[in-house]
Order: structure tokens, then C-alpha cells, then sequence
């Protein structure tokens, strides 16, 4: 596989030395600049890739990009919530402290398919995944943020979100599957995740805030068929993986929006999020179904060992 990251960053990132990042779906696309631009800055930064020769690649080439800067790589599945909870727990037993974590994988199912936990795959990959994955972080974490400088946990969305509802009489769109309706549910999803963890997570000197990176020509719509073809002809027009990345590394170094948590960033300023996301009732309903739908997976999978 060939890679090219030759365009510098548009805006300078602060000084990241002595800092661990954690960013997940970092083989590719906005997660792979994302993880580029943290390890320039001078983090340690940890790869989360489900293909062992891609995670291998991205490491390569970011050491070379870095000045030797060598990040770490990390198997996971996220479509299997085992294997997330089994990437989690290998990061917190290898790392003392985790001080920035990217929540940046994402996938866009053309068709309704299950994971292995029996879950509609783009609302467990999307949304059940980060959530299991940063919550399990999130002692390691608290453990390494300050009041001068907190930890960050920063979850890329959509503004896909905007047009999203929440259907909580059917998350895994058993009766009902539209692809954009699915994404743009998951997309929702997150931003809920956001709002009601940075409510969870004071007083520990961690910060929890999404972002939307824009339209941006990566693999995600490399599925085949019409759509492919049309995201095929789209790619040119929209943003590069690389401009996707900014707002990523924006909210997860700047540091004029130090202890800044719960906002949603598009084009590196907060935004209005969908009214939805100002519910607390659905973000708290939603975590109360994540965790019960999370549960039973792990419990599911454990059992069948």
C-alpha cells in the first residue's frame, strides 16, 4: 500500500511532547492524519487499526513523516465489542497515563448487516464501540489530566447528525433500514455520547467534546455498487483526509478551548448541535441502553469462551 503525506498542517499544533494519543481507525484516512499531525507535534501516539499490514504501514510512514517518532499499533475489531473491550484493556495495562484519546472510526454499511453481537452494524461500529472503548479509558485517562491542562477525549461525527432522530423503539433498525437514516442516527448518537459524558465525568480533569470534520473524501464510501460509484465522482470536489484531520487535531490540542467539554466543533468554533443533543432525558436513555446493550454482548461473548 502507498501512502502520501506530504501537505503540511494548516494550522500550527502545540507542543504534544511527553503526551500519549490514542486514535482509533488510524490505518487510513482522517484518523491516519489525525495520528500524523499528534506524533509531529511530539506525542506518543498509539494506533488503533483492525488490519494488523495496514497498521503496520501507517506506522512506517509516520515515523518517516515524523522524524522518527515511531507511534504504537493496537488491533481491533470494532465490530466486535470483545474485541474492543480486549484493545481497551491492553492499552490501560500498557500505558500508565493516556492523555488525548480520538474516537475516529466509523463505518457506512450500504446494506443492513449485524456484527458478531447481533447488533446493526453501523450503530454498534459508530456508536457501541466508542462507547464501551472510552469508557474503559477513562480511569487512565483521569489519572494523567491536571486543572492546567486536562486530559481529552475528543469523537468525530457529522453534521449528519442535524437531520437525525433517535429511535429508541428500534436502534438496531430491525423494522426499517435506511442507510443515511442509520448513519445519521449513529452520527446523533455521538453527539449525545459527548453531551452526557462531559456531564459524568467532573470532577476528573477530563474534557469530552465532538466535532464535525467536514465532507471529506475518505474510504468510508468505498462500498460498491451506485453509491460507490457516485462517492467515487464526489471525492475530488470534497475535502482531502488531510483538511478532514484539522478540526480532529484542533480540538484535541488547542489550547484556547483548554477545559472547554461538551461542545460540538465545526470548522474549529462550537456550533449549535442538533435540539436533540440538548435532551437530557434521550442522552441519558441513550447511555442506559448503550451500557444495558453492551453488557449482554460481553456477558454473551465471555459465556461462549
Amino acid at each position: 500500500m502507498k501512502l502520501s503525506l506530504d501537505r503540511k498542517e494548516k494550522r500550527p499544533i502545540p507542543s504534544q511532547a511527553g503526551r500519549i494519543a490514542v486514535v482509533t481507525g488510524a490505518s487510513s484516512g482522517i484518523g491516519l492524519y489525525t495520528a500524523l499531525g499528534l506524533a509531529k507535534a511530539g506525542a506518543k501516539v498509539v494506533l488503533v487499526c483492525r488490519s494488523q499490514a495496514r497498521g503496520d504501514d501507517a506506522k512506517r510512514l509516520i515515523a518517516r513523516q515524523s522524524g522518527g517518532n515511531e507511534p504504537d499499533v493496537v488491533l481491533a475489531n470494532f465490530a466486535s465489542l470483545k474485541s474492543v473491550d480486549n484493545a481497551a484493556q491492553r492499552i490501560a495495562d500498557g500505558y500508565n497515563e493516556i492523555h488525548i484519546l480520538v474516537n475516529n472510526v466509523g463505518a457506512f454499511a450500504p446494506v443492513r448487516e449485524l456484527t458478531v453481537d447481533g447488533y446493526e452494524m453501523t450503530f454498534a461500529v459508530n456508536h457501541l464501540a466508542p462507547f464501551l472503548f472510552t469508557n474503559r479509558l477513562v480511569p487512565a485517562l483521569a489519572g494523567s489530566g491536571e486543572e492546567r491542562r486536562k486530559a481529552r477525549i475528543v469523537t468525530v461525527a457529522s453534521n449528519a447528525s442535524n437531520r437525525a432522530s433517535i429511535d429508541f423503539g428500534d436502534l438496531q433498525a430491525s423494522r426499517r433500514y435506511s442507510v443515511f437514516g442509520a448513519y445519521a442516527q449513529s452520527k446523533l448518537a455521538n453527539v449525545l455520547f459527548t453531551v452526557e459524558l462531559a456531564r459524568r465525568l467532573p470532577p476528573k480533569p477530563v474534557t469530552a467534546n465532538c466535532l464535525h470534520p467536514g465532507v471529506v473524501g475518505t474510504g468510508i464510501g468505498n462500498v460498491g455498487g451506485v453509491m460507490g460509484a457516485a462517492w467515487s465522482l464526489l471525492k475530488p470536489l470534497v475535502l482531502t483526509p488531510e483538511q478532514g484531520a484539522e478540526n480532529s487535531l484542533y480540538v484535541a490540542t488547542a489550547t484556547e478551548i483548554e477545559g472547554k467539554t461538551g461542545l460540538y466543533f465545526v470548522k474549529e468554533r462550537p456550533a449549535r448541535p442538533n435540539p436533540i443533543a440538548e435532551d437530557r432525558h434521550a442522552a441519558l436513555r441513550l447511555w442506559t441502553e448503550s451500557e444495558r446493550l453492551v453488557e449482554a454482548a460481553l456477558e454473551k461473548a465471555h459465556a461462549s469462551v
